[in-house]
């Protein structure tokens, strides 16, 4: 019983966890987004201003290492959601196996208390 409910906690743990990492892969993939969409508004200020082939190359430079940047932070946050989610589903795994097993315990007691009932009505006759 102390086990299905520190198992219970450990999901509700990993619950909480999950939907923290969820929010966290919302909001790197909103600033891939963003960012996208500032390398797009700088390429358009280089071409506007007719800026230099070495400028052009920096900026486009810098916008793709942090765009990598993004993408990698992205998927860490996937994998530690899969993960979050392997560990969820084997927790309710064995929850339902504890439960199980509590079950069976549960009847062996009380048959075990039967037999006791049983033995002392015999011994009292």
């Amino acid at each position: 019983s102390t086990e299905i409910a520190r198992l219970q906690e450990v999901m509700k743990t990993m619950e909480a966890d999950k939907s923290l990492l969820s929010e966290e892969l919302k909001l790197a993939n909103e600033k891939i987004v963003a960012l996208e969409e500032v390398l797009a508004e700088k390429e358009s200020k280089i071409v506007i201003l007719g800026g230099s082939e070495e400028n052009l190359k920096k900026i486009l430079s810098e916008k793709s290492a942090q765009f990598e940047e993004s993408t990698e932070t992205n998927s860490k946050l996937e994998s530690a959601l899969s993960e979050a989610n392997d560990t969820i589903t084997t927790l309710q795994s064995e929850v339902s196996s504890s439960a199980e097993k509590i079950k069976f315990l549960s009847e062996d007691i009380a048959n075990v208390r039967s037999e006791n009932a049983r033995l002392v009505e015999r011994a009292n006759q």
